[in-house]
């Protein structure tokens, strides 16, 4: 065996391909937030990355911008709607937190509590989006049960939403700090944690997972 044949089988240059492929990923998902103006970019993006990168990885032969574009055009349109509801649940969870957090001084237990439970809806509300443009991706539900399933999702996998808020915050601070690591790695990296945490948490539920394989295999047919 030749020494290119060993390095193209060897798990270095696997690991390698995979490494390029999420940064090219990136500055797509990166194109798709400026041109989304970041409202309607930034959530088709992570949706769209997140599912890229589950066929990607599944088959490595996928060229990452065509599979991209595929993902893209086939959600773009069924995530419209969660994602204005969801920014809307978002604004006014944010403004009643800085109300309630305004109020706590000098000590005040109402707007403590308050303020302790607000903030809480936010933070799992930002999960809870993910898992809305996820569903949207895959059924045509009526938004009051797509956000009902979108919340119920974000309970049943309490410990998985825990450990992708925590992460999360440490992975966007990391960004915040270091802009050149979220040029090359920044979007496709909260892709790949969503989907690492959240995403392969719907293996333990059957129909969903298989409707998510399914879905998945039509996007890029």
């Amino acid at each position: 065996m030749s020494f290119f044949d060993k390095y193209v089988n060897s798990k270095f240059y696997q690991y390698t391909d995979i490494f390029f492929k999420i940064v090219l990923l990136n500055i797509a998902m990166i194109i798709t937030t400026i041109l989304g103006l970041v409202v309607i970019g930034l959530p088709l993006a992570l949706a769209a990355g997140s599912l890229s990168l589950r066929a990607i990885l599944k088959k490595n032969s996928l060229p990452v911008f065509a599979t991209y574009i595929q993902i893209l055009r086939a959600i773009y349109k069924r995530l419209f709607k969660v994602t204005i509801v969801f920014w809307v649940i978002l604004l006014i969870l944010l403004y009643n937190a800085t109300f309630f957090y305004s109020g706590i001084e000098p000590f005040n237990w109402y707007y403590f509590i308050s303020f302790t439970i607000t903030g809480s809806l936010f933070i799992f509300s930002i999960v809870a989006f993910y898992h809305g443009l996820i569903l949207s991706a895959l059924y045509d539900l009526k938004i009051t049960a797509m956000i009902k399933h979108s919340y119920l999702l974000t309970v049943a996998f309490i410990l998985r939403s825990l450990a992708v808020i925590v992460l999360g915050f440490m992975f966007t601070y990391t960004m915040i700090l270091i802009p050149l690591f979220s040029l090359i790695f920044g979007l496709s990296g909260l892709s790949l944690l969503t989907l690492s945490i959240l995403l392969n948490g719907y293996k333990k539920i059957d129909t969903l997972e298989n409707d998510l394989i399914e879905k998945v295999e039509q996007f890029i047919a």
